[in-house]
């Protein structure tokens, strides 16, 4: 099971997805997709487990990640 950490404003959002082959499995992994890629598109910093460790993450979405966390910039002023 992997699953993405989105930080926020509000404190946290969890998203997990499985990698069965179902429908839904499929289903959940495009949902993980799709907010990795907009999280992108809005400037978010991206980051994967590896090794225990998270890493800075420019790589395309990959299921086998055990752990995605996602931050929002912090803006100035």
């Amino acid at each position: 099971m992997g699953r993405i950490i989105v930080a926020n404003r509000r404190g946290h959002q969890v998203v997990e997805w499985t990698n069965t082959d179902t429908e839904e499995a499929r289903a959940q992994i495009e949902e993980a997709e799709r907010i990795l890629r907009e999280a992108r598109e809005n400037g978010c910093l991206i980051s994967k487990k590896v090794d225990g460790q998270h890493v800075i993450d420019r790589a395309p979405f990959d299921p086998t990640v055990e752990e995605y966390q996602i931050v929002s910039p912090i803006a100035g002023g």
